[in-house]
């Protein structure tokens, strides 16, 4: 499986509820930070999942530290991000 599938897969998965939010945070950040060849990805999911991928990096389950404006996400903001994701993905053809 490449890069791209495997941030696809846990994309897919987490919104089937079959990933831990924070296990998928610490997956897709590694990945997509770490290892994916950009080029492997087209222009708008470079944009996309490098969105995702900042929010993901600043996941927190901590309440107080949810309570600084625009620095930590949560569970839904992510959710909501990854749907998003899809839904543009898919209207632009995935």
């Amino acid at each position: 499986m490449t890069e791209k599938e495997q941030l696809w897969y846990l994309i897919d998965k987490l919104l089937d509820d079959k990933y831990q939010i924070k296990d998928f945070c610490n997956e897709f950040t590694r990945i997509y930070d770490l290892e994916v060849d950009y080029d492997e990805l087209s222009t708008l999911e470079n944009k996309l999942f490098n969105e995702l991928s900042s929010m993901t990096s600043r996941f927190s389950e901590n309440e107080e530290d949810l309570k600084i404006p625009n620095m930590y996400y949560n569970e839904k903001d992510i959710i909501s991000k990854a749907k998003e994701i899809v839904s543009i993905i898919k209207a632009n053809n995935r």
